[in-house]
């Protein structure tokens, strides 16, 4: 069972390495990979005086798992105390009075942050590079994005410093990336996970999500901060979230794929697309396709824009500098706000802003946002009806292999409708999870699977199912 929490975990309980030991190699790892740009703000002495205050009573028991655990706090995620910027200048001092809900449960269980991560400015970005604070680069490949907005978080999973890391996901912030850059990225079903504390992007479409080195160490993360959260409205009941000690393995899976998928994919990852389907079909699973047509794929990039556009636009309207956030003064309440976004915002969030501010101008809300929520109720409701005929729906994780930081810039790259797929599962709220399944031209690529609403159980069952069968792979061909 590949896990690298239980294997900290059996270190600690067998007297191999102290709590101490564990959270110092985590920030030394964290100084090594310092160019990478994955930190915003570190938490180390913070850290190491929680993990030498956690040595000193180690009192682990079958259900501590997490005890003295390092891992990384997406910068959107409020930490009372400790400089919270959602990779924003306009936050870059910005300390919150309160604890966002996920934080508190990681301290319940005796987790130890040890820094906050760097992200997209407010979640608005795709590829990592889109921060305040600067571009996040692949470890492995510093000319090479990670992916976003979740980039922080998931290139320090990726980069063996933590064993788990805390994300979100709007459109596929933490599920993308993890393919990027060979990890595991889960989404739960909408409302699982608390959001009461996390900036906001587009609250009908946010999520928090859980990256980790596998599925075992996503399942005991989930399984520990997965609950009803009165402080979040759109927080949700689950009857049993034990998943890790509920997680097992499937014989035999009914596999849905979307057909119409395959074009949006490059040359060599549609190759191993199809070898991957073709492994998994000798493995004893049957294969279907399910009905979402092109033209349903073609709508998603837009639908996706217009929504999260115009609600990115509300949410952030308190971004005055008045209140809270960067001040640069003017002779009247208009002219503060005008410096204060004219000089602190970057030009991503800029034109998002703008965008959004469009869409809900009075005439025009009918024409686009409603429109746009209409065509949203289309999608999934054919994709709740794709998913009712299948265990699990499979695609990839992302259309190529992780592109270089120029090209992105240069928009020589650009995602396609299979990366737009991702969203169909913020649309509908339903649980996502993206496995890594081999290397492509010396870099990670996997593979993404989606289920029902409120069936995350199934979903790590058929995760490791999978990930199990990789690996036996892998081991094959090593």
């Amino acid at each position: 069972m590949k896990s690298q929490i239980l294997a900290l975990r059996k270190q600690i309980l067998n007297g191999e390495k102290t709590i101490n030991d564990i959270v110092d190699e985590a920030c030394e790892k964290c100084t090594k990979f310092k160019d990478t740009n994955s930190i915003i703000t570190d938490t180390y002495t913070k850290a190491k005086q929680q993990a030498n205050d956690l040595q000193k009573n180690v009192q682990l028991t079958i259900n501590d798992l997490l005890y003295g655990i390092p891992y990384v706090m997406k910068d959107n995620v409020c930490t009372k105390g400790i400089c919270t910027t959602s990779g924003s200048a306009f936050l870059k001092d910005f300390v919150p009075p309160y604890n966002a809900t996920i934080y508190e449960k990681l301290n319940h269980q005796n987790a130890i942050m040890i820094c906050k991560s760097n992200m997209d400015e407010f979640g608005m970005g795709g590829d990592g590079i889109y921060s305040a604070f600067g571009a996040v680069k692949y470890f492995a490949d510093l000319t090479r994005i990670v992916g976003g907005s979740s980039s922080g978080s998931v290139n320090l999973v990726s980069a063996n410093v933590v064993p788990f890391a805390i994300g979100s996901d709007t459109g596929d912030s933490s599920r993308r990336p993890a393919t990027l850059v060979g990890v595991v990225g889960y989404k739960p079903t909408y409302g699982l996970i608390s959001r009461y504390g996390v900036m906001p992007y587009a609250p009908s479409l946010d999520h928090v999500g859980i990256i980790a080195d596998s599925v075992v160490d996503t399942a005991i993360v989930a399984q520990h901060i997965v609950s009803f959260d009165e402080k979040d409205y759109t927080s949700q009941h689950i009857g049993d979230k034990n998943f890790y000690k509920n997680l097992k393995k499937i014989d035999k899976l009914t596999i849905g794929i979307v057909k119409d998928i395959e074009k949006y994919l490059m040359p060599n990852v549609l190759k191993t697309y199809l070898e991957c389907i073709t492994y998994l079909k000798q493995q004893g699973h049957i294969f279907k396709y399910v009905d979402f047509m092109d033209e349903y794929l073609k709508a998603i990039h837009t639908i996706y824009y217009i929504i999260s556009y115009a609600e990115a636009n509300s949410c952030w309207a308190n971004l005055t500098g008045i209140h809270f956030g960067v001040n640069f003064g003017g002779k009247d309440y208009s002219e503060i706000i005008t410096n204060a976004r004219s000089s602190a915002l970057g030009e991503q969030v800029k034109r998002r802003f703008t965008i959004g501010a469009y869409i809900t101008k009075k005439e025009n809300y009918e024409k686009y946002f409603i429109k746009a929520q209409k065509i949203r109720r289309l999608l999934v409701d054919q994709w709740n009806l794709c998913l009712n005929q299948v265990d699990v729906i499979l695609t990839a994780g992302a259309s190529s292999v992780t592109p270089t930081i120029a090209d992105v810039l240069t928009n020589k790259f650009k995602t396609t409708a299979a990366d737009d797929f991702l969203c169909i599962a913020n649309f509908a709220g339903t649980p996502s999870i993206s496995i890594p399944y081999c290397k492509i031209d010396n870099f990670p690529w996997g593979i993404n699977l989606n289920c029902k609403q409120f069936a995350d159980q199934s979903l790590f069952n058929i995760a490791y199912t999978i990930e199990t069968q990789f690996e036996q792979k892998k081991e094959q061909h090593e």
